[in-house]
């Protein structure tokens, strides 16, 4: 389970955070949604341990993460909505740089994600939809429990835009937790709650009320 209490967050007198809570059990899929700049890469970026709240908690299964850094590395893999791959080297040494899993591991993502024919490639060489392939396979080389994806599906076509939401369900199915933004129609539908983030708060919208006009509604409200 994860568990976010009360995070605040501020750029200088900016209210970015304003006193998020929420929790994600194993087997959920939650989609955050809301207008760019409000605030869903910063909250993702906490929980990734890339950045600091001003205050509150994050518990992934109950350990303290801000409290004990190796909490992040063990238990989420993340992918941010940048590039955070090394240029220069190829595919393959960015997987080898990211992931400490065995082989097996590595050849179903690299199958899943049809990376086969790039893997001695240097990333500089790729396309910015391929990049984003290879980020979300080294964020799954160590099989974390946990995966948080920052608009994950986007510069990808709907050939493996269809591939990465059967790996979710897949994921789903053996208890993983996905924590992901998205504007997406389909994915903001296929998670188990959304949550619409809107001047720094989180509303969680009821199951009854998930269709693409009341999320937009929420968000224009």
């Amino acid at each position: 389970m994860v568990e976010i209490s009360h995070l605040q967050k501020k750029y200088g007198k900016k209210i970015i955070l304003e006193d998020i809570s929420f929790q994600a059990n194993c087997g959920e899929r939650i989609g955050i949604v809301g207008k760019n700049g409000c605030g869903k890469s910063t909250l993702m970026r906490i929980l990734a341990g890339i950045m600091k709240p001003d205050d509150g908690e994050v518990l992934y299964f109950g350990q303290s993460a801000l409290r004990k850094k190796k909490v992040f590395r063990e238990y989420c893999g993340y992918v941010p909505q940048e590039n955070p791959l090394i240029e220069e080297l190829s595919v393959k040494d960015n997987l080898r740089l990211w992931g400490k899993s065995n082989g097996a591991v590595t050849g179903k993502l690299t199958e899943l994600l049809q990376l086969q024919d790039m893997m001695h490639m240097p990333v500089e060489k790729l396309s910015g939809g391929m990049k984003r392939r290879v980020s979300i396979a080294c964020a799954l080389m160590n099989m974390p429990p946990v995966i948080l994806m920052d608009e994950p599906t986007t510069a990808l076509d709907l050939y493996y835009k269809e591939g990465i939401h059967k790996w979710m369900e897949s994921y789903q199915k053996m208890n993983g937790i996905i924590i992901m933004t998205t504007h997406d129609e389909q994915e903001i539908m296929e998670c188990d709650r959304c949550l619409v983030m809107k001047e720094g708060k989180l509303i969680e919208l009821p199951q009854n009320e998930r269709t693409i006009e009341q999320v937009k509604s929420y968000i224009c409200l």
